[in-house]
């Protein structure tokens, strides 16, 4: 049985938007898998988000609230339900108290309404005549985390993509297919992707809908990006921040050898122009953040060492630190 997505947010049938949008932010940072790694968790967080594509966008809803399930279905024509219900004295509306619709098309086709409200051929494909020839295909909608890393170099990220398949006999199932996606490397976090014609088949010989994939950008280790520029920490030895020195970093395009100044603080930045995101107006600049780190050790001989430095501050390090 499908989940109502109300139950799913957590709301009642009457919630107004921002309450809506409040329910998914919380549930949301609640079930996010950063937060919460679980399998479990993970499929609850496709829910949410699910829910909330419909319930936060007003015709969706509307739909919805009109229909139910069905009009979630790939090919879904609200005038030609809204026509079949007043013919056959459904009275319109199969959401809320009254039909599901897709027991009005069980009982209209003897049980055998074949893959749902259909893609090809009106109601769940293989009735013809019930939808106009060519009609492209609806576009579907997915998001898909990827590395900053993996966009940065323009590697293709491959994901699975579940869409309609008409069979011979005129029904339609559910097929899982591979599709490479190269995400351009000046992409924000949250922006969509759109592939031309890796959506929903068209009806008839109508062509198909797009794909269009919002990307989540996975947060790197070391690496952030800020608008075209990109920050780097690098961590650097106490000797190499005091006596500075010749260093090997990593860039996207390969490694350099960089001149740390003597006496770097920890925060300090190093400026490599061109060496960030590549854009279509041009490139950013890489910022070597230095991070002076100390060794990870509670040798005595290391401590001791640690200790004679304590003489050489000219003052107290914490002296400026007020709120």
């Amino acid at each position: 049985m499908a989940q109502d997505l109300y139950a799913v947010l957590g709301v009642p049938r009457g919630a107004d938007k921002e309450s809506i949008k409040k329910a998914y932010k919380d549930l949301a940072r609640r079930f996010h898998p950063d937060m919460n790694p679980s399998p479990k968790d993970a499929e609850r967080f496709k829910d949410i988000n699910a829910a909330y594509d419909v319930l936060g966008d007003d015709e969706k809803r509307k739909l919805y609230d009109e229909f139910g399930e069905v009009s979630l279905k790939p090919g879904f024509d609200a005038d030609r339900a809204r026509q079949y219900s007043s013919g056959f004295g459904g009275g319109g509306g199969f959401g809320g108290g009254g039909p599901d619709l897709s027991d009005f098309i069980n009982s209209m086709f003897g049980g055998q309404a074949r893959g749902g409200f259909g893609d090809e051929g009106g109601f769940g494909g293989g009735y013809p005549g019930r939808s106009p020839a060519g009609q492209r295909g609806r576009d579907l909608e997915g998001e898909v985390s990827v590395d900053l890393l993996t966009v940065l170099r323009g590697d293709p990220v491959e994901v699975s993509v579940r869409r309609p398949v008409h069979n011979a006999d005129g029904s339609v199932s559910m097929s899982t297919d591979p599709v490479k996606v190269r995400v351009p490397e000046g992409i924000e976090n949250g922006g969509v992707v759109r592939l031309r014609g890796k959506g929903a088949p068209g009806r008839g010989h109508g062509p198909a809908g797009d794909l269009l994939l919002k990307i989540n950008l996975a947060p790197h280790p070391y690496l952030r990006r800020e608008g075209d520029d990109l920050y780097m920490d690098v961590p650097i030895t106490i000797h190499e921040a005091m006596s500075g020195g010749r260093i090997e970093v990593p860039t996207l395009d390969g490694s350099v050898r960089v001149k740390l100044p003597a006496g770097a603080t920890s925060g300090q930045k190093m400026r490599l122009r061109g060496k960030g995101v590549r854009m279509a107006r041009g490139r950013g600049d890489l910022f070597l953040v230095l991070r002076p780190t100390a060794p990870e050790t509670d040798a005595a001989e290391a401590l001791a060492l640690a200790e004679k430095l304590e003489a050489f501050y000219a003052k107290d390090v914490r002296a400026d630190l007020v709120l």
